[in-house]
This record gives structure tokens, C-alpha cells and sequence, in this order.
């Protein structure tokens, strides 16, 4: 089973980015995430196509699990 930590950001030109997060810690709070974001955010860390990420849009975790069938 594969997870992933997705983080969607709003931007200052109106569209959406994600940040995604291979293999997230099993207990990981919901006060880290948003610690995380308010870095991001505040310190302009990601720039993307000259827009920076403002604000968070959701967060949450991707669970996926592989079945072989042959």
C-alpha cells in the first residue's frame, strides 16, 4: 500500500498547485501540516510560474493499493 501527503495551494494568479509528499510519517498531525503550509507560504518557498502559493486549498492523504491480477 502506497501513501501520499497531498497539499493543494491557491495561488496569486487564481489557479491551484499540489505538493505532494511520498511515504507521509503514520502519525503525522494535522498542527504539522498547517506549520508546514504556514512556512511555505510566508517564507514564498515555491514559486510556480511566476505566481506564488497563498493560501491552502485542503490537505489530505492518498492510499493506494497495487493488486497483481496476473
Amino acid at each position: 500500500m502506497k501513501k501520499t501527503l497531498i497539499m493543494q495551494f491557491n495561488r496569486s494568479d487564481g489557479r491551484t498547485s499540489e505538493l505532494v509528499i511520498a511515504d507521509p510519517r503514520e502519525d503525522i498531525a494535522p498542527e504539522e501540516i498547517r506549520a508546514l503550509v504556514n512556512k511555505i507560504v510566508t517564507t514564498k518557498f515555491f514559486i510556480v510560474n511566476g505566481a506564488q502559493l497563498v493560501s491552502l486549498k485542503t490537505a489530505f492523504i492518498r492510499t493506494v493499493d497495487d493488486a497483481a491480477i496476473v
